[in-house]
């Protein structure tokens, strides 16, 4: 066997796999047939994305970017709309992923147009007055609740409501009428025709929201 059988395979960049990988349709993406539209072995893209789970991870992270590159923040000096259109940004670019993918693959990433919309929803709080760790605080709480919005999305049942309300009100017939009185209330109360994944990321937006208001409002009056 010559060294160069042995050696290191040809190299490939993550630009030219996500590339060839793009030419495969979803259904058929496997290690196989990347390696088949990059005209190399299978051994040697093994070599650069270890296995189909890291195949996966750099398409879909790719995907992520694409979606999110399309955002364009509000440009005014309103903070709120700049942390409110970021959070609906990344739950949609999540929400459009996320039949593909675990979410948590993708916490921590550092996609460069996922970093383009940080830096400008920082930029905003920091103008507005806030602290760097409140900023900082205020922006992982955004990301934080577009991602259990999306995880929600993906859970929903085909009419809106998420799968854990409608197992507990399965559950909740199996029980005696004079238990749980508070979840029944809860459940009873609840409109079913509307979507709980939007119910719930606009409370949680909206608490993070007159959160940070408040911290603003106790800021030290500036003397001129």
């Amino acid at each position: 066997m010559s060294d160069r059988t042995r050696g290191r395979p040809p190299r490939i960049s993550q630009d030219q796999i996500v590339a060839a990988a793009r030419r495969v349709a979803t259904r058929d993406l496997t290690m196989q047939a990347v390696a088949d539209a990059l005209g190399v072995s299978r051994k040697a893209l093994h070599y650069y994305v270890g296995d189909r789970e890291g195949l996966l991870t750099l398409v879909v992270l790719d995907q992520f970017e694409r979606e999110l590159d399309r955002v364009e923040l509000p440009v005014d000096d309103d903070w709120r709309k700049v942390l409110r259109a970021y959070a609906v940004a990344f739950r949609d670019g999540l929400i459009q992923v996320g039949t593909a993918t675990d979410f948590t693959r993708l916490r921590g990433l550092s996609a460069s147009a996922a970093l383009a919309l940080a830096d400008r929803v920082l930029d905003a709080l920091l103008a507005a007055g806030l602290d760097p760790e409140a900023a900082r605080c205020g922006l992982t709480a955004a990301s934080n609740i577009a991602q259990s919005a999306a995880h929600t999305v993906v859970a929903q049942t085909a009419s809106g409501v998420h799968r854990h309300r409608a197992q507990t009100t399965a559950a909740l017939k199996n029980e005696p009428q004079n238990t749980y009185p508070a979840l029944r209330r809860v459940l009873a109360t609840a409109e079913p025709k509307r979507h709980d994944a939007d119910i719930q990321f606009t409370f949680e937006l909206n608490s993070v929201i007159a959160g940070l208001e408040r911290i603003l409002a106790a800021r030290p009056a500036v003397s001129e």
